[in-house]
């Protein structure tokens, strides 16, 4: 797999413990929407131990940069990533991973996100947008709590323009006066509700591995086969 040479943009804080790093895409590197790549930062010292991390991919393929989204953490990438300056030379390798839509787009596509995980989502559905796609689109998000929704405006904005996109958000944590969407987990009876009506539905679940893990049982449960669900499960959250 090739080995890409990038340089660091800006970094954005996007919601509560949450950042979106903007990089500079490489003039002949292609990806399709929902793959990863593999994020390697400078190093301060030639016997430094090596700093990569695997991240989704936020942006879409049709944009003039890559992005990726995480939280924050006390770990020692995470640290490093947070002191670099814009500028700062970056390297990756990829894309990975077979999270992508098919390429029939008449086929629904759930998308059921927990946290972090939305970022494939975020992907897929800037670039459905972008090339005016008939595709049905499903998204279930959950979140503990508002300020932990990364992108949840603009997922809104692009419900908003696209009647085949519809979006259940959700929340787990504490009662919020402002909040207008759903509470509770994503449990058998919202995807029971859900997945009504939608014709031989791809599923694909992304967040932690307890929640992928869930919610691949609940989806059985609700009788969809196991061969028409990919996840990803998002480790370190």
């Amino acid at each position: 797999m090739a080995i890409w040479p990038s340089a660091l943009l800006r970094i954005d804080d996007i919601a509560r413990d949450t950042v979106a790093v903007h990089f500079r895409k490489p003039e002949d590197f292609r990806f399709q929407p929902g793959q990863t790549v593999s994020l390697t930062l400078p190093s301060d010292a030639p016997d430094a131990p090596v700093l990569r991390h695997t991240f989704s991919l936020v942006s879409a393929p049709h944009e003039n940069e890559l992005c990726i989204a995480t939280r924050v953490r006390a770990t020692p990438f995470k640290q490093a990533l947070a002191r670099l300056q814009p500028g700062a030379e970056l390297r990756f390798s990829g894309p990975y991973g077979k999270l992508t839509p098919p390429a029939a787009t008449d086929r629904p596509l759930v998308l059921i996100a927990g946290g972090i995980g939305i970022t494939p989502c975020i992907s897929m559905l800037r670039d459905a947008a972008h090339r005016g796609s008939d595709r049905p689109f499903l998204l279930l998000y959950s979140n503990r709590t508002r300020e932990q929704a990364a992108f949840l405006d603009e997922l809104r904005e692009l419900a908003r323009r696209n009647p085949r996109l519809r979006l259940l958000a959700t929340l787990t944590g504490p009662e919020d006066g402002g909040w207008d969407g759903l509470r509770g987990r994503i449990d058998a009876a919202l995807l029971r509700q859900a997945l009504q009506g939608l014709d031989a539905p791809l599923c694909y679940v992304t967040g932690t591995p307890a929640m992928v893990e869930t919610i691949r049982a609940l989806l059985a449960a609700a009788g969809v086969p196991d061969d028409v669900v990919l996840d990803e499960g998002f480790h370190g959250y």
